[in-house]
């Protein structure tokens, strides 16, 4: 285990003298509450330094470091929200703050860093403007990242792992956005760029690159028989794309449906293949831990060590709608895909920790539509029918959802 992994191991949020679980909790619930608006509160200014944190906290890790800044989902005009991203080497011990608006200092979400220090190549100010984030600055003396927000803004904060980085998801003033008239629909073709995915080299397959050929056949099969709708891909190209650039993005267009489209493997030898459709909730299944491990590109262990809070606290009001749409996309896939090869295994609509779904406030679904490493899937999967054939099931799934609406 290098020192990078023991500082991950390491990191934890505390406030006085509870234990970091019971500050955990706290953190998120926090976090998610702040969208209900609650009553002001008179700012309480930031204590210089916090003696709660110098007297009780013990850092066994070396110093964490902000190395980024990210800004996703706000290069739209009217983009409906926008995610902060703050990347970090090491693993910093933090909590947050929601301060209300107070003379002429907007509404802002503070998070304090404890032992913590940046770069000079980390923007002491970015002016964002959009989103319902005017702007992200550093302050001092005790080392925080703080986020004006635009009017009506409201914003949750939870971290990933693996690297580490603290998420700030702000939604802007409904009243703001432009009225939607027809169904947005957005498709994330899984991988890009540095990162291939799975692979299988006797069929010449990749994963980054049939997922965005299925995602634009997907795409243009739902604009045919859903000429309503509208239909984004998160990529059009083999680039690369953070898994939280996806999600903001769906976000920020209101999207009615997000669908993350990849391709199983696995490294053991399987008797058979088949379609998975996977919504965002906790599991205790093995195989899918895994999953979802090499979808996040992370551990096993980081998967379950974040996954009840993350996925309760964001997913609550939205599981239903997307076991919905998980449904309606696994049988129409099943049904097209069948069509070319008769024995594709059904292996049914699962729970699991994407970190890609995490934040979405649409109903989203993660699909493996074949296995890369299933020899009957991967022969099929070199022919343009059966590609094409995966796709058509998954816009007819898509459309059926939302005409049932």
């Amino acid at each position: 285990m290098t020192d990078r992994d023991r500082s991950r191991k390491d990191a934890s949020i505390r406030g006085g003298a509870n234990t970091h679980t019971l500050w955990l909790v706290g953190l998120l619930l926090v976090g998610g509450a702040c969208d209900a608006a609650p009553p002001s509160k008179p700012e309480q200014d930031l204590p210089i330094p916090i003696p709660e944190l110098e007297e009780r906290l013990e850092r066994r890790g070396p110093k964490a470091h902000l190395q980024r800044i990210d800004v996703y989902g706000a290069e739209r005009k009217n983009a409906a929200g926008a995610r902060v991203v703050l990347l970090f080497e090491g693993a910093p011990l933090f909590h947050q703050k929601q301060l209300p608006a107070r003379g002429v200092l907007p509404a802002r979400i503070a998070i304090e860093l404890v032992d913590t220090d940046w770069g000079k190549s980390v923007p002491v100010s970015q002016t964002v403007g959009r989103g319902g984030v005017e702007r992200v600055r550093l302050a001092m003396p005790n080392p925080r990242v703080v986020i004006d927000l635009q009017p009506g803004a409201s914003g949750r904060v939870f971290y990933f792992t693996d690297p580490y980085r603290i998420v700030i998801d702000v939604n802007a003033d409904g009243a703001t956005r432009t009225k939607k008239r027809r169904p947005v629909v957005v498709l994330d073709p899984g991988h890009g760029g540095d990162e291939p995915g799975a692979a299988n080299d006797e069929y010449d397959l990749v994963e980054a690159k049939l997922a965005l050929e299925i995602a634009k056949l997907t795409k243009d099969r739902l604009r045919a028989i859903m000429p309503s709708a509208r239909v984004l891909l998160t990529r059009d190209d083999d680039t690369s794309l953070s898994l939280e650039a996806r999600c903001a993005l769906a976000n920020a267009m209101e999207a009615d449906v997000f669908v993350s489209i990849h391709f199983n493997a696995s490294l053991e030898e399987i008797r058979k293949g088949g379609v998975t459709t996977f919504v965002l909730d906790t599991t205790n299944n093995r195989q899918a831990l895994r999953l979802a491990a090499r979808e996040n590109g992370t551990r096993v262990a980081e998967v379950t060590g974040i996954q009840t809070l993350l996925a309760r606290l964001h997913r609550r009001g939205q599981t239903n709608e997307s076991l919905r749409l998980a449904s309606k996309i696994q049988r129409r896939t099943l049904k097209h895909g069948r069509a070319v090869l008769p024995r594709l295994a059904d292996r049914g609509v699962r729970r699991a920790m994407f970190y890609v779904l995490v934040g979405a406030r649409m109903p989203a679904v993660l699909v493996e539509t074949s296995f890369l490493t299933y020899e009957p899937e991967a022969r099929a999967l070199t022919t343009l029918n059966y590609r094409r054939a995966l796709a058509d099931g998954t816009a007819s799934g898509i459309a059926s959802y939302l005409r049932a609406r």
